[in-house]
């Protein structure tokens, strides 16, 4: 007897083409798999080019707002390829422009004062309000002779992400008045060549505004607790308005980002003759 056996059918290259790509993709998602149990979700997310902010524990943000005077060295921080039209191509990005370090018998001076190199109007001006705020305050400190002064300025900046981001911290104690601290940041966005927002960063990162808006009123809310517990036993301690619109998400000026973190400032002393800050790291 005579079997005739049927004819192989024949695959198509369109079929072996999406098999190869599934099988590819079953072998990337393995390897991803794997890369985050021996390396961790974060390193993982910057090897494959993923916007992720570094997820923290509680202890580990109690000692990123414990260090943060440490992370201002005068100094820009970055790994990225610039592409930037600078006002003075032989500086860095970001440089100090203006430095005074003096002590008399009346004032001690630290300043570094930091200058951003980019040709935008939005930069000048943020480099303006700089001098203006600033530098302007240690030349008074040292023309008027009958004051007495500790007054210090440093700063920190950043690029991640195409997001070059300043922040200035200025100490300042004069005569019988309180140490006043203020902080201002400035955030610009290299891709677009325009200030960005805290939305924007929100956007940048996926992260959800309600659960954001949460985490600040939770750790202001538990800051005012501490406050609280200190006032009752008699030290006269700053308090804080926990229903001031000040700590809704879309009214937040003072923020940056820096490690794969967005730290988000009250610096109670922009407004204010005050040391007292909090600090929110999302």
């Amino acid at each position: 007897m005579n079997l005739t056996l049927p004819e192989k059918e024949k695959v198509g290259k369109k079929t072996i083409s999406v098999y190869i790509v599934s099988i590819l993709i079953c072998l990337l998602a393995i390897v991803i798999i794997i890369c985050i149990q021996v390396l961790g979700d974060d390193i993982v997310d910057n090897l494959f080019g993923i916007n992720s902010l570094v997820k923290r524990t509680e202890q580990e943000e109690i000692l990123l707002k414990a260090n943060f005077e440490e992370i201002f060295d005068n100094r820009i921080e970055s790994k990225e390829n610039l592409n930037i039209v600078k006002v003075d191509k032989s500086k860095d990005i970001v440089y100090t422009k203006y430095q005074k370090e003096e002590k008399s018998e009346r004032y001690d001076l630290n300043i570094n004062l930091p200058y951003i190199n980019i040709k935008n109007k939005e930069v000048q001006d943020f480099n303006k309000e700089i001098s203006d705020t600033f530098e302007a305050k240690s030349e008074e400190i040292l023309n008027i002779e009958d004051r007495n002064a500790i007054y210090t300025v440093k700063y920190k900046a950043s690029i991640e992400n195409n997001i070059l981001s300043v922040v200035i911290y200025s100490d300042l104690k004069q005569d019988m008045s309180a140490q006043r601290v203020i902080i201002q940041t400035f955030n610009f966005s290299l891709d677009t060549n325009k200030k960005i927002e805290l939305s924007d960063i929100f956007e940048l990162y996926n992260l959800n505004k309600k659960e954001i808006q949460n985490k600040i009123d939770k750790d202001i809310k538990e800051e005012q607790r501490k406050s609280d517990e200190l006032k009752e036993i008699g030290y006269n301690v700053f308090s804080r308005d926990i229903e001031s619109g000040i700590y809704d998400a879309e009214n937040i000026k003072e923020f940056f980002v820096y490690n794969n973190n967005v730290y988000i400032i009250f610096a109670y002393g922009n407004d204010k003759i005050t040391s007292e800050r909090d600090i929110v790291i999302i």
